[in-house]
């Protein structure tokens, strides 16, 4: 099959690798019909991480049909359409025991120890299928629009997590797919007042029609702080949720943020 192959630091070589085939009856092959590119795959791209050894196939944002399952896989069959996660819990740590998958000691992921999606095919084994997040597609969704259910399910995270209440007013700085995810989820959560702050003129069009934001500000066009304070009468706002990992915008975000505010370094 053809797939994308980590080689190396900026190294990334797309050739000929051999097919995943079934390495016992608890698991199942892929075929991958979409796969979207995290941040977290540019990182490793340009900068490597500690649990992928190249040569590997990274990617794990993966949507695609089961072309074949082991004898003993009972909830999937071959035809069914599924998206996946990243993250694959151990099941035995004291993380996993007390049900933090999410904070596995061993910490196990798709497109990190495991082959991921940017290939033809993918080798989901039966510790994935197992402790992993591996979902059955609705047949109202495409598979490109499937590959967001790993990233929805961050910002679903981000988003319980920010103290959202109805009638809150809530910023969301950085307008890429997470923001306005993210701006959506706040909506859904009761928001009554959403503000996306965005420094990208590109993305403040996705942060209307996409994230629903009730006031766009560009930091290009003045101070984020003044007009933040001048769209909340003057008491910053009671959320903020920085979608973007620069050091300036996690500043941002104390400037804003109202008395008692709950400020959330998403990105």
């Amino acid at each position: 099959m053809k797939a994308a192959i980590l080689e190396g630091i900026d190294a990334i070589r797309v050739g000929q690798v051999p097919d995943p085939v079934l390495e016992d009856e608890h698991c199942l092959i892929l075929k991958v019909h979409a796969c979207a590119v995290c941040g977290s795959d540019i990182r490793i791209w340009h900068h490597g991480n500690s649990r992928v050894r190249p040569p590997q196939i990274i990617g794990h944002e993966i949507a695609g049909e089961v072309v074949a399952v082991g004898q003993a896989v009972t909830r999937f069959r071959v035809g069914d359409r599924l998206a996946t996660g990243a993250d694959v819990p151990c099941g035995e740590c004291i993380w996993c025991r007390d049900g933090l998958g999410n904070n596995c000691a061993i910490n196990y992921a798709i497109g990190y120890q495991f082959p991921g999606g940017f290939a033809e095919y993918v080798h989901l084994n039966a510790l994935t299928l197992r402790t992993g997040a591996v979902h059955h597609i609705p047949d109202s969704l495409t598979y490109s629009q499937a590959t967001l259910a790993e990233p929805l399910g961050c910002c679903l995270n981000g988003a319980e997590m920010s103290n959202i209440r109805p009638g809150a007013t809530v910023v969301v700085i950085g307008a890429g797919p997470a923001g306005c995810m993210l701006m959506q989820l706040a909506r859904s959560m009761g928001a009554l007042k959403v503000i996306a702050v965005q420094r990208s003129r590109g993305r403040l069009k996705a942060a209307r029609e996409i994230g629903g934001a009730d006031i766009v500000i560009c930091t290009l066009d003045g101070d984020p702080v003044q007009a933040v304070l001048a769209a909340t009468d003057g008491q910053g706002a009671d959320v903020i949720i920085t979608a973007t990992s620069a050091i300036e915008s996690h500043r941002l975000a104390f400037q804003i943020a109202r008395n008692r505010a709950t400020i959330n370094l998403f990105g």
